[in-house]
């Protein structure tokens, strides 16, 4: 094995056998040859609740209650350590009546999104790492919305969904070893993930029939200030992307280097608000951990 690729020796030299792969690679991706993972019924079925401004505490229960694996899980993060119940929550209306329907609704989204987005056969532990930090985003870019009186639920959205490339990147790189018969470990495309995983995820949302705004955030969240109409939201979530490295990784960052991101005047995000968002990292990192 070199560079992350496994080869033979009768199947040529090693730098033809990279670069065979990520021709073939790249051909797929600039191609749009490629299968983008449908929305999760029961994620869809969620955000209609949500969009819905007369539905109600029991009509949320009833479309989480449809799909017993998700209620499941809702129960279990309901009752977990993060949200401390005084006494255990029996039932989807009591979670609802305890937590509110905005934070029952956030967690059926990443229950669903997670069961059904989240998953590339092989690469489980890349993947898990991924999803864990998507959490993450999704809190604090949620928080720092709050902080500006922004749309939390937009906020919440993208910062969940804002990752959502790499998987179906991951799933790609699957079918190109079946196609090409090479067995390649993910660091070869390591590079093209962080390339191209915003420019997929936005597909990826569009495909879905989301909101417009949520596809341009993401499409431009590592480069906030081309944004076209979105410029607010994607700054936003880019430094969200960045608490979110901060408090579960995979990326090592520091709280010196978050003192001093690019982002923070643009967003007039004031020192004691950057050390309420800093002082939130454990709780972060208990709230993603409970969903996994």
């Amino acid at each position: 094995m070199v560079d992350g690729v496994k080869t033979s020796a009768c199947s040529g030299s090693v730098a033809e056998t990279v670069e065979r792969f990520r021709s073939h690679f790249l051909s797929r991706i600039r191609g749009a040859k490629f299968e983008l993972p449908l929305l999760p019924e029961a994620a869809n079925r969620v955000m209609q609740v949500a969009g819905d401004e007369n539905a109600d505490a029991r009509k949320l229960a009833e479309v989480i209650r449809s799909d017993a694996s998700l209620a499941g899980h809702v129960l279990r993060i309901a009752n977990s350590a993060i949200y401390a119940p005084t006494t255990p929550i029996v039932s989807l209306q009591q979670a609802i009546s305890r937590l509110g329907m905005n934070k029952i609704r956030e967690i059926a989204l990443v229950i669903a999104t997670q069961t059904k987005v989240f998953k590339v056969a092989g690469y489980d532990a890349q993947v898990r790492a991924i999803f864990k930090h998507s959490i993450a985003a999704a809190a604090y870019s949620q928080e720092i919305a709050r902080l500006r009186r922004w749309n939390v639920e937009d906020a919440f959205l993208t910062g969940l969904l804002h990752d959502t490339g790499k998987p179906v990147l991951l799933q790609l790189l699957v079918e190109v070893q079946k196609e090409l018969k090479l067995g390649v470990e993910v660091g070869i495309v390591d590079d093209l993930l962080e390339q191209m995983h915003a420019g997929v995820g936005s597909r990826l949302v569009e495909s879905w029939k989301l909101p417009e705004r949520l596809a341009e955030t993401i499409a431009y969240h590592h480069r906030p200030h081309e944004a076209p109409t979105t410029t607010q939201a994607a700054m936003t979530l880019n430094l969200a992307d960045e608490l979110a490295h901060l408090a579960v990784g995979p990326r090592e960052v520091t709280e010196e280097s978050l003192r001093t991101h690019p982002m923070l005047e643009p967003l007039n995000v004031y020192r004691d608000e950057l050390d309420g968002l800093l002082k939130h990292k454990e709780m972060v990192k208990s709230m993603a951990e409970a969903v996994l």
